[in-house]
């Protein structure tokens, strides 16, 4: 997903400025996804030169004056567009740690297997996470992205669950073309 739509998204429902963008990115889909102020401030560049968003300053006591950012007609326009089109690719499978199975070493599975088992450890804890961040979520009633949220909890959860089958799919193959022998 670009960066663009969620700024866009963001920026329908409330005009901010750059802090407040990237605190309306964090609380809803931070943990799923970083962003840092640079990508914020070069992604409002481009929306503004598109014609997508637009700016007015703001005067502030003794600091520069702030840029508040608000959507433009055919940014919404183009935000309602990308909204209604489904997703053509479907998830890509670009890993890192696909690219270091494929690279490992294959005469020496313990390390493979070793890698496999941390990998199972992190993605647990992982889950862990997001389970805690689920059940918070049910106590902020008074949040209007609570529910789109807790999706991305799940989604979230369901792709680590998968992750750990494939994993441990993976040491039960390595395990029996080894035949026994670790």
């Amino acid at each position: 997903m670009s960066i663009k739509y969620a700024i866009l998204g963001i920026l329908a429902k409330k005009d901010l400025h750059g802090y407040e963008l990237k605190a309306g990115f964090d609380a809803t889909i931070g943990e799923f996804w970083s962003l840092n102020f640079g990508q914020i401030y070069s992604t409002l560049d481009r929306l503004e030169k598109d014609g997508l968003v637009t700016h007015d300053r703001q005067s502030q006591d003794k600091r520069p004056d702030r840029k508040i950012f608000s959507i433009t007609a055919e940014g919404r326009t183009e935000l309602t567009q990308w909204l209604s089109a489904p997703i053509a690719r479907v998830r890509a499978l670009r890993d890192e740690f696909f690219i270091k199975l494929v690279f490992m070493d294959k005469d020496n599975p313990a390390a493979v297997l070793a890698l496999i088992e941390k990998q199972k450890t992190l993605h647990l804890k992982h889950m862990n996470k997001l389970t805690r961040r689920k059940i918070a979520l049910k106590t902020e009633a008074d949040n209007p992205d609570a529910l789109t949220t807790e999706l991305l909890v799940d989604v979230g959860l369901f792709h680590a669950e998968a992750d750990i089958k494939w994993l441990t799919h993976c040491e039960i193959k390595i395990k029996a073309a080894l035949g026994g022998k670790e």
